[in-house]
C-alpha cells in the first residue's frame, strides 16, 4: 500500500497527466482522424479512474479502521475498570482502618504519690522520683467512653516503653505539687523516660523507687518551668505529687498488661 507521500506525488503526476490530456483532445478536434479521437477518450476515463481509485484509498488510509477502534476502546474501559476497583479497595481498607481506630478507646493515666523529690543531675537533666508511689496506676478512658480500669505500679513502669511505642512520641504529664499543706503549683512536662531503682537490701516492690526524667517543651516551660518550680535549688523534696499522664490508644492488653484486672473492651 502507498504511503501518504507517495500517494501525494502519484496524484500530482496525474493531475499533470489529465491536464496535458485535455489539451490533447482540443487540439486534436481540429484533426479529422477518428481512431486518435477515440484513443484519447479512453486514456482520459482511465486517468479519471485511476485517480478516483486514488482518492478512495487515501480516505480509506487516513479513517481509522472501526473494528480496531472498538477493540482498542473495549480494552481501554477494561484497564480503567481494573484500576477503579483497585482503588476502590484500597479507599476502603484505609476507611475501615480509622473506623477501627476511631472506634477504639483512648486511655488516660493517674499516679500518685508521697515524698517526692524533683532534682536536676550534673548533665542539667530533670527528675522526679519517689519511694512511696501508690501501688495502683488508675486508667479511665477519654470521652465519649466510660470506662475505668487499675495496673500495678510497677508493671506500668516495667512496660512504660512499650506502651509509648506508637510514633506519637512520649506522652505529656500534669504534675501537681503539694507542699507544708498547701497545694503550690501545676507544671506540665514531658516524661521522657520511666524507670525503677532498687534500693541496696531492699525487696520486692518495697524497695524500689519509680521515676521520670522530665522534658519540658519550649510552650511547657514558658508557662510553668521546672527550673521556677525549684526555686533555683537542685534538688526539692515535696510532701505530695501527683501525675496526670497524657492518652494513649490502641492498647494491647497481651503487651502491657499481665496482672489479674482487666482493661474492658468497651
Amino acid at each position: 500500500m502507498l504511503n501518504d507521500h507517495a500517494l501525494h506525488h502519484c496524484t500530482f503526476a496525474l493531475l499533470n497527466m489529465n491536464n496535458h490530456l485535455d489539451l490533447v483532445k482540443i487540439s486534436s478536434r481540429k484533426k479529422t482522424n477518428p481512431s486518435s479521437s477515440h484513443l484519447l477518450k479512453i486514456r482520459h476515463e482511465t486517468v479519471v479512474n485511476t485517480m478516483h481509485v486514488i482518492s478512495e484509498n487515501r480516505g480509506r488510509r487516513l479513517r481509522p479502521d472501526a473494528d480496531a477502534a472498538v477493540g482498542v476502546s473495549t480494552k481501554s474501559a477494561k484497564t480503567t475498570s481494573k484500576s477503579a476497583k483497585a482503588s476502590s479497595s484500597s479507599c476502603q481498607a484505609k476507611l475501615d482502618t480509622c473506623q477501627a481506630v476511631a472506634a477504639a478507646p483512648k486511655w488516660l493515666f493517674v499516679q500518685i504519690a508521697d515524698m517526692c523529690t524533683l532534682y536536676r543531675n550534673e548533665d542539667g537533666e530533670y527528675h522526679i522520683e519517689s519511694s512511696k508511689f501508690h501501688k495502683k496506676t488508675e486508667w479511665f478512658t477519654d470521652r465519649p467512653f466510660h470506662l475505668e480500669a487499675t495496673q500495678p505500679t510497677s508493671e506500668w513502669f516495667k512496660n512504660f516503653e512499650e506502651l509509648f511505642d506508637d510514633e506519637d512520641g512520649m506522652p505529656n504529664a500534669a504534675l501537681t505539687i503539694v507542699h507544708d499543706d498547701t497545694s503550690k503549683d501545676v507544671v506540665v512536662s514531658v516524661f521522657a523516660e520511666g524507670y525503677i531503682k532498687d534500693k541496696e537490701g531492699g525487696g520486692g516492690d518495697e524497695g524500689l523507687t519509680y521515676g521520670y526524667k522530665l522534658d519540658q517543651s519550649t510552650s511547657q516551660e514558658s508557662v510553668m518551668s521546672l527550673e521556677a518550680l525549684m526555686d533555683g535549688e537542685d534538688s526539692v523534696t515535696l510532701d505530695h505529687c501527683s501525675m496526670f499522664i497524657d492518652v494513649v490508644g490502641g492498647v494491647s492488653k497481651g503487651a502491657v498488661w499481665h496482672s489479674s484486672d482487666q482493661i474492658p473492651d468497651r
